[in-house]
């Protein structure tokens, strides 16, 4: 007699497979849709001509420059560097871009202000990035994610192993998308993920140190930083 699975171990299987194996479920990805068009895809287009931010650190001279070093969505699959794809992190605003970027997880259990050395800040600049061209995107924001069948830990979770795999899936899919558009597990904001194949499409406006960017003491006072 042939013994049937329940729904639950199915379902449950399929989380596993899915865990396994990024790619059946990117399979059915949909990039290039507007958020305004009503669809319910998993991809989202930005438009040219919008302004995001991104910290990086004064010693590297290039605000685009594409880092291969570990990150949440950085390829795995190669040990020699020059052969991994790479990744340009940007943010919504100087808040998420300062909070990804510097303060991380600092914060934890500290119930008071949080002293940070200025020098931490002096080698850093905060780049104004523009798009001149549309990006296509996989959004992972809202509800995107679940109806995709993408772990809730590959934008949540602090371990990063599981997210750098469905990046590859993102990246190898036939539709090419430039990139990933995601809420910040820290404090849900906007990042983007965007490939290095799409940096053309990104253009520095301003470059200014960041201890100079426009608002970045509201953000220290927001995050209860205080500079020693």
């Amino acid at each position: 007699m042939r013994h049937f699975k329940s729904a639950g171990s199915l379902a449950a299987q399929t989380r596993t497979s899915s865990r396994l194996h990024p790619t059946i479920v990117v399979r059915r990805l949909e990039t290039g849709q507007s958020s305004a068009s009503g669809n319910r895809g998993s991809g989202r287009t930005v438009s040219a001509g919008q302004k995001f931010g991104r910290i990086y650190r004064s010693t590297y001279p290039d605000p685009l420059g594409c880092g291969k070093s570990p990150s949440r969505f950085s390829d795995p699959r190669r040990r020699v560097a020059a052969n991994r794809f790479g990744v340009v992190y940007l943010g919504d605003s100087l808040k998420v871009c300062f909070l990804e970027a510097v303060l991380r997880d600092r914060r934890e259990g500290v119930v008071d202000d949080l002293p940070i050395d200025e020098a931490e800040l002096t080698q850093r600049r905060y780049a104004e990035i523009t798009t001149t061209a549309d990006l296509r995107l996989v959004d992972l924001r809202d509800d995107n994610a679940v109806r995709m069948g993408v772990p809730t830990d590959v934008v949540r979770a602090q371990r990063q192993n599981l997210a750098r795999r469905w990046s590859v899936a993102f990246h190898e899919h036939p539709s090419q998308p430039d990139g990933i558009i995601y809420p910040s597990r820290l404090n849900g904001a906007t990042n983007f993920a965007i490939y290095d194949r799409s940096t053309a499409k990104l253009q520095p406006k301003r470059v200014m140190t960041l201890l100079g960017a426009p608002g970045l003491g509201q953000v220290l006072e927001d995050f209860r930083v205080g500079l020693v």
